[in-house]
This record gives structure tokens, sequence and C-alpha cells, in this order.
């Protein structure tokens, strides 16, 4: 009783595991601004979000520098579309990303030496600071908040767990079945925390342009994500036929019990 209760345990807590590396792997996705030029580039591959940044700012300079709205929303579109044209752009969205999951709540500024270096211009670094409308999004705040604290519980529910059960002296195969448990598990949460999540359920708290932010970041990590999922189905399946191949084994390899050959013996008389 006290065996199959340490295996119980070893099974919850490989699940907990599985769940915080799985809502770990979404904060790495979802919520962690960054100003990088991946980053970047990904999301203004958004065409909405693309578009809102250039209009905001063609409008601003586009009589300070003599050319048209149009043309120069052109123009600051197209450079957005190269990695190095996103770059110039990487403080202000990742400002605004911060903004967005309620991480930063100053506004999200665009300021003139920035307008300068986008649209390459020197006049324009005699603009005002432009001030992009990005909202802190009281929904996302929460899920950004929910997925930071069930990824530590659960890690630490876990680590108990683990010693719990270590200590209750589960039997030989339970800990690695649970092993095998935690990482089918893993495959499949990394999946629905890491993409399903961020490019579904996660944008349908607003229809703010900049929630498009969320299924670019989680397109821009889909192969990482479905690599670590293949990899955790693959440990999983791997344990699980290596655990029962040693059931077997030692089952095969047990000897009759000494009632059972006396029963025999006599039976032979």
């Amino acid at each position: 009783m006290r065996r199959s209760l340490a295996g119980l345990i070893l099974l919850i807590s490989c699940v907990l595991f599985a769940v915080s590396i799985s809502t770990w792997w979404m904060q790495q996705v979802a919520f962690s601004p960054s100003n990088d030029a991946g980053s970047t580039y990904s999301i203004l591959g958004d065409a909405d979000i693309r578009g809102e940044v250039a209009t905001l700012i063609a409008s601003a300079d586009a009589g300070a520098i003599g050319t048209s709205t149009a043309q120069l929303r052109e123009f600051i579109e197209q450079i957005s579309r190269l990695n190095d044209g996103a770059a110039l752009m990487g403080d202000f969205v990742g400002d605004a990303h911060a903004r967005l999951i309620g991480d930063n709540n100053e506004p999200v500024i665009i300021s003139a030496l920035e307008q300068y270096t986008i649209v390459r211009d020197e006049r324009a670094a005699l603009a005002s600071d432009i001030t992009l409308p990005v909202p802190e999004v009281g929904g996302v705040s929460s899920v950004n908040s929910l997925t930071w604290w069930l990824m530590v519980v659960s890690a630490a529910g876990g680590l108990l767990l683990l010693i719990v059960g270590v200590v209750t002296r589960p039997e030989r195969g339970e800990l690695t079945f649970a092993i095998a448990v935690g990482m089918g598990t893993l495959s499949v949460l990394i999946v629905l925390f890491g993409y399903l999540i961020p490019v579904g359920p996660l944008t349908s708290f607003s229809d703010n342009t900049w929630m498009g932010v969320f299924p670019r970041l989680a397109n821009r990590s889909r192969n990482t994500t479905l690599l670590l999922a293949l990899m955790s189905a693959a440990i999983a399946g791997s344990v699980l036929l290596g655990t029962s191949g040693l059931r077997q084994r030692r089952q095969r390899s047990t000897p009759l019990s000494v009632g059972r050959y006396r029963e025999q013996h006599s039976w032979s008389r």
C-alpha cells in the first residue's frame, strides 16, 4: 500500500513538472518582450501592426520632410519588412509588447531620433515625439501573472512530491513510469501553452491591433515548440517501452515459489 501510494505521488510530481515546463515555455514565447531584430521583424510581419506604425510616423513627418503621407507610409512599410529596417524599430515595438501584457505602465513613445533614423531625413529629428496608442489589456496581464505563478507553484509542488515519493520507497519501475507519463503530458501541454493558446484564446481579450503580437511570436517559435513536443513524446515512448520490457524480463526470470514447487512435486509422486 505504501509503495503504490509512492508511485501515485511520483506520477503527480512528474505531471506538475510538465505543467511548469510548458507554462515556462509560454512565458518565453508570449510574455518576454524584446527589442532584438528577430522578434521585432516577426511582430512587424503583422500587416495591421506594420500599417499602424507606418501611418502614425508618416502622418507626423510627411509635412516636415516635404513628401506625401502615402509615399512616406509606403517607404516605412517597405523597410519594416527587412531585418535591418525592423531593427530600427525594436525599442518602441518591445515597449509596446511590454505595455500590452502589463509589464510597462508608461506610454509607448517613438522619439524624434527614432523618427529620423527610420525616415532617413534630418528634418524629422526636429519633430515631436509620437505616442503609440497601445493599451494595457487586463485579460492578457492576468494570464501573464497566472502562468507565471502556475509555473512557480507547479515546479515547487513537483519537487516536494518528488522528494516525498522517493522517501516513501516506490516499487521498481514506478519512477520510470511516472517519468514516461510526465513526458507524454509535456508533449501535449507544450503545444497547448506554447502555440495554441497564444494564437487563439489569448487574442480574444481585445480587438486592438497590437493583439497580433501573440500569433506572430507563437508562429516564430512554432518549429521549436513542435520539436520539443516530438522529443518529449519520443522520450515518453522510449521510457515506457523500456519499463515494460524490464518488467517482462523480470517476470520470466522469477523462479517458482517454494509452495508452488512443493505442490507440483507432490503431484509428481
